[in-house]
């Protein structure tokens, strides 16, 4: 079995590079106790990938499944175990094992809500127990032709994979019949960005109110863009979230600009406003922020900005972007060895700032399967 510094490393370059899956090999896979794919198509968070357990059974990996064998030399084989063989096949050596997540037995079309609402077009499982759901699937930036180039949100939407807002008792329905499954122990709701002063923080309140009043055992996460009027954040908290995410996904301004041309027009200061706002509100390592790499970025710049962020003591959850087929691809992937040196460094500091975000109570880096940030933490405390 691998150690935690063998995991860690294994785990960045898995979520650098993906794994090559070949389409012709599908039928074969689907044969076995495992059903795999190429995974959601759309959303606000990373897509076209599956979630993978390493063979220590708890540490999470969510991996870019690729078609085209020239976009990384990871690929994969089924054993007898359950679990997949992963190696090089530019040297045919072996990389590690893997075992998928099943998918959960509410995404049959047979599981509906009351009003007739396939359950899986309301809410996702990510990882293995975080129930998501984006509550509105609408942005304001991608409606006036500024939407983040990274952000499939509304493409689900135009794939029909969900519908554009959901109410609080269908996901009350869900979180009842992921439960049964042992599959929901914390909650991620997100949303595109309203136009309205509060940036939907009273969608989320009024949901939030309801699924806490039911549930009030449920960590909630919500995540929201910078807010003008403070106080939305106060409300957010007394509703009953339990963490937030107020996510820049860009530290250089000029990438920023290019990247997210309407989420551009939000002063960096703006951003640090919110963060210590929220960490008095919420607490100590209950408040983070997406930091996307592998755009070319200058890393001594990129870790100015981290530095800063944890000695306000927002947890950053960094991950590399990952290509959207047909919308947006990467220009500079960066490259494992230089993400693990940013992750040692980024866990290295947080730890003499007194952040571990292993005590975070819902959403993502709860989770953890879409950055290395948990194992970069584990690494330097082991």
């Amino acid at each position: 079995m691998l150690n935690i510094q063998d995991i860690f490393k294994k785990k960045t370059e898995l979520l650098c590079k993906g794994l090559y899956l070949n389409r012709n090999n599908l039928e074969d896979y689907n044969n076995q106790t495992f059903y795999l794919d190429y995974g959601r198509k759309g959303g606000a968070g990373p897509l076209g990938g599956r979630y993978f357990l390493f063979d220590d059974d708890k540490t999470l990996v969510n991996i870019a499944l690729k078609d085209l064998p020239h976009r990384t030399d990871l690929t994969l084989k089924f054993t007898q175990d359950q679990f997949y063989e992963i190696y090089n096949k530019d040297n045919n050596n072996h990389f590690c094992n893997l075992k998928l997540i099943k998918y959960p037995n509410y995404y049959s079309s047979i599981y509906k809500t009351s009003d007739g609402i396939p359950m899986k077009k309301i809410a996702l499982i990510h990882g293995i127990d975080c129930l998501a759901t984006t509550i509105y699937q609408k942005c304001s930036y991608w409606d006036c032709g500024n939407a983040c180039k990274f952000c499939g949100i509304q493409l689900s939407l135009a794939n029909n994979d969900t519908i554009v807002e959901k109410s609080a008792k269908q996901i009350l329905e869900v979180i009842d019949i992921a439960k049964k499954e042992g599959r929901c122990s914390h909650i991620t709701l997100t949303s595109g960005t309203d136009s309205s002063k509060d940036k939907g923080a009273l969608r989320y309140i009024n949901i939030i109110r309801q699924l806490k009043d039911k549930h009030p055992e449920l960590p909630i996460h919500i995540q929201i863009e910078p807010l003008e009027d403070l106080t939305f954040l106060n409300k957010i908290k007394e509703s009953g979230a339990d963490t937030i995410g107020i996510h820049i996904e860009i530290l250089n301004d000029k990438l920023r600009k290019k990247i997210t041309p309407g989420k551009y027009k939000l002063p960096y200061k703006l951003f640090i406003e919110n963060w210590k706002y929220a960490v008095d509100i919420f607490g100590n390592n209950q408040v983070e922020t997406y930091i996307l790499t592998g755009f070319g970025e200058s890393t001594d710049e990129l870790f100015r900005k981290i530095e800063e962020i944890i000695s306000i003591g927002v947890i950053p959850f960094i991950t590399p972007v990952r290509a959207i087929p047909g919308k947006y691809d990467i220009e500079s992937p960066i490259n494992p060895i230089e993400l693990l040196k940013i992750y040692r460094r980024t866990a290295k500091l947080m730890k003499e700032n007194g952040i571990n975000p292993l005590e975070h109570k819902a959403g993502c880096v709860k989770c953890g399967g879409c950055s290395a940030i948990n194992e970069a933490y584990k690494s330097v405390n082991s």
